[in-house]
Order: C-alpha cells, then structure tokens, then sequence
C-alpha cells in the first residue's frame, strides 16, 4: 500500500543523498517520479510544470515508523474510504 503526503511544491525540502536521483515519467507524463539513484526506491514525485496545479508527493512508505501518528486519510483514487 502507497503512503504519499502531499505538499505545494516548494513546501518540503527534499535532501538529496551522495548517490543521487534519477526520474522518470510514464502515461500521460504529467508526473516526475523520482528515484535513489543506487537502490531504485521511488521518494518523491513532482507535477510537470505546466500543470496548472502544482504538487510534491513524499513516499512516506520509506518512513512509515517516522509518521506512525500522523492521521491517515484512506482513498481509493475516486473517493475516500
């Protein structure tokens, strides 16, 4: 199961390690997904910026003990659970 916060685009600062990020975009390449460039692991992804909307999305999924209390919204990508 996914775990992603969502953020205006310059609200987190998002340090990056020694090794570095690769991205990638997929369908219809409105989002850029970001990778640890050694072991893969998806950290974040970033909305185009010609999308109107802008957004961050952190992999919270990567720190689920960090945000152990923090309140869970459940959705199913139409509605929430």
């Amino acid at each position: 199961m996914s775990l992603w916060g969502y953020y205006p685009p310059n609200e987190p600062l998002i340090t990056i390690g020694a090794d570095g990020i690769d991205s990638y975009s997929w369908g219809d390449k409105e989002l850029e997904f970001m990778r640890c460039a050694s072991c893969g692991c998806v950290t974040h992804y970033e909305t185009i910026p010609e999308l109107e909307k802008q957004k961050t999305a952190i992999n919270f999924g990567l720190a689920r003990e960090k945000v152990a209390d923090v309140p869970i919204r459940y959705f199913n990508g139409a509605e929430e659970l």
